[in-house]
């Protein structure tokens, strides 16, 4: 792809948003994490062992086509993103878990996502077709985006942390705009291409979130987590970074159709977690006037 939108300007949008992640963050949130292990290893096992278990059995349920496999497969390696620490904030989830899980998974993503990635196109057949992804270019453009930014957020929180306090929230309102004018502007000139949203493609979308989603918050509650944390969890699960996953899809597997089905999933994902949101919203009501 030599889309200048795609291959640049997606990357260095999705870069700046981490920065401004990172800028919230200091050591003391991931050592926080680390005393809190039933939290960490209950979000880390959803992230890595449950989502590709669903992804999985709903390929092999609905007999999905090729594409829309490999699109379940790349979503459910992406990391989590910052859509879910919104969500859970709206919620009265425990939003610090919530964003230390978020720049943890995404620490790790380098190493972990083209692996998974690679490892399951393989089962789907699809490394054969030309779909395969080069490992040591994946990894190395995903630290760029997840790492780096992270790193230089958190030491200019350290060493300047007056200005940050005072410039990252018009930082973080800026950056999220134009993130969301690149994605609107992304739609308008895919619109052609992209499936219906009442499509096969889209449902099976929507139905991956919800079961994440639910089942994320299901077995939080089994692990013994509390309220606040089973809630960003389940949003943790079921709210996966789709920039991270159009990256990875046009830059290093080259697939376009693949992409979309991406930036698919990155729309319609708020159809459940809107619906989840507001059920915890109308649990809490009714638990405040008892």
């Amino acid at each position: 792809m030599t889309d200048p939108l795609i291959n640049l300007l997606l990357p260095v949008m999705l870069a700046l948003m981490t920065l401004i992640m990172g800028m919230t963050l200091e050591l003391r949130h991931f050592s926080r994490l680390l005393c809190r292990p039933r939290s960490l290893l209950t979000g880390l096992a959803l992230q890595w062992l449950l989502l590709p278990v669903l992804a999985w059995g709903l390929i092999w349920l609905l007999a999905l086509s090729p594409l829309v496999a490999s699109a379940l497969v790349l979503i459910a390696a992406a990391p989590g993103g910052a859509t879910s620490n919104m969500f859970s904030f709206m919620a009265d989830g425990d939003t610090a878990l919530s964003v230390s899980l978020t720049a943890l998974v995404g620490l790790l993503a380098p190493l972990w996502m083209p692996l998974a990635v690679m490892l399951q196109l393989g089962w789907l057949g699809r490394q054969d077709t030309g779909l395969s992804l080069p490992l040591g270019p994946a990894m190395a453009q995903l630290a760029l985006i997840c790492i780096v930014p992270v790193a230089i957020g958190m030491t200019a929180r350290r060493y300047w942390g007056d200005l940050v306090v005072r410039f990252q929230p018009w930082l973080k309102k800026t950056v999220s705009l134009m993130f969301m004018l690149l994605l609107i502007v992304l739609v308008a000139r895919h619109r052609e291409q992209l499936p219906s949203l009442l499509s096969l493609a889209a449902l099976v979308m929507v139905l991956f979130c919800a079961l994440a989603l639910v089942t994320g918050f299901w077995l939080a509650q089994l692990s013994g987590c509390t309220q606040a944390a089973c809630r960003s969890l389940a949003f943790e699960t079921g709210i996966q970074n789709a920039a991270v996953a159009i990256v990875v899809a046009y830059t290093q597997l080259d697939s376009e159709a693949l992409a979309l089905m991406a930036l698919l999933y990155g729309i319609v994902m708020n159809i459940p977690a809107l619906l989840l949101l507001a059920w915890f919203r109308q649990r809490t009501v009714q638990w405040r006037e008892v």
